[in-house]
């Protein structure tokens, strides 16, 4: 009985031993790139283009060529006064049409295929009014089934802007974003805006501005040289941005104080004019507290060569507050003169002149 135990036992495991050397042996005998070669599934795409798409502009020299660009606002992130200019975070896509390169011409397809710079012909395209930035994708190309080749950028950075300040606090600003063609093929470029890749986030990050992208256009400019070519069309592609200021900030925070340091100045007109010392003492604290006021604005005030509405309204204030203390110091020596009846009729006149004037300067600086 042990015995035909023992015998199949000895079979079970010589069966065991032949697996082992038909199956796992071999398995083992593989070298680590077999190994690797049997485990991965490699895809092969034809991605060879002819020559001439990679060097030569689609239907040669002088042949215009449609290029369509999308313009996506990600985030505005900053507008600086000072520097005039803004920080933006933008996505772009510029896309034209090959025939070279499509199914039909090639007999296959390329929508698997990404070509590097250099490898396609591609039109050279800038930022124009950028001021340093980062473009945080690689310049990579995709073609589709029809011969549409596309280029997708991401481009964070500040943009100069020709900002105008005049109706600070209450101004709008124009946020331009500009495309430009450069190089010997420029002129054969006709920009086109893609609305299907046109648009903008929401809600941005900069503080104190509502911003909402407004159009996009193809434009030309002429370029003067002092060289033999005095002029060169320069052909752009504009993007407009319209910034408006919230002005709750200023209204509360800057003008309304302001006025009522103004109105203090007007309380010396209530004062007999025989009280010298609280009259020039009152007009000179509302002066030293008006001074002390500007230096404190100041940092908030756009730096510019000409004046804005604020700064209007700032320096004709300073002068009425100037010409309460001048009327308050004249109504006091002609009181101390003997004749107080005429300093204050003085001060009665000043009375309501004092207001219509400043609710003049309020309307014309700041309204009108």
């Amino acid at each position: 009985m042990s015995r035909v135990i023992i015998d199949i036992y000895s079979r079970h495991l010589l069966g065991a031993l032949f697996l082992l050397g038909t199956v796992i042996v071999p398995l083992l005998s593989l070298t680590p790139s077999q190994a690797q070669e049997s485990e991965e599934i490699t895809f092969n795409f034809d991605c060879s283009i002819p020559i001439e798409a990679q060097n030569l502009k689609p239907g040669g020299e002088g042949v215009i060529v449609p290029v369509k660009v999308g313009f996506f606002v990600i985030d505005i992130k900053d507008i600086d006064d000072l520097e005039q200019t803004y920080t933006a975070d933008i996505w772009f896509t510029e896309t034209w049409n090959d025939p070279r390169l499509s199914e039909k011409a090639l007999g296959k397809s390329l929508a698997k295929c990404i070509y590097k710079e250099n490898e396609i012909w591609a039109p050279t395209i800038i930022v124009l009014n950028q001021n340093g930035g980062t473009q945080l994708l690689p310049k990579v190309a995709r073609v589709d089934s029809d011969g549409n080749v596309t280029i997708r950028q991401r481009y964070v950075g500040e943009i100069t802007s020709d900002l105008d300040f005049s109706d600070f606090p209450f101004d709008e600003q124009e946020l331009h974003f500009i495309l430009a063609a450069v190089g010997p093929e420029a002129n054969d470029i006709a920009f086109e805006l893609n609305r299907d890749t046109t648009g903008q986030m929401k809600k941005f990050s900069a503080e104190g501005w509502t911003i909402h992208l407004v159009d996009g256009a193809p434009s030309t400019e002429l370029i003067e040289t002092w060289g033999e070519a005095m002029i060169h069309n320069l052909n752009r592609m504009d993007f407009y941005l319209l910034a408006e200021r919230e002005k709750n900030y200023y209204i509360w925070k800057v003008i309304a104080p302001l006025c009522l340091i103004v109105l203090m100045a007007w309380a010396v007109f209530w004062i007999d004019p025989k009280h010298l010392g609280p009259q020039v003492g009152l007009s000179t604290a509302t002066v030293f507290t008006l001074i002390a006021y500007r230096f404190a604005i100041g940092f908030n005030l756009p730096k510019v060569s000409y004046f804005t509405r604020m700064d209007n309204f700032v320096l004709l204030s300073t002068i009425l507050v100037f010409a309460a203390l001048g009327t308050a110091i004249t109504t006091s020596t002609i009181s101390s003169s003997g004749d107080n009846d005429l300093a204050i009729k003085i001060e009665k006149f000043m009375r309501p002149t004092y207001l219509i004037v400043f609710l003049a300067i309020i309307v014309f600086t700041l309204w009108l």
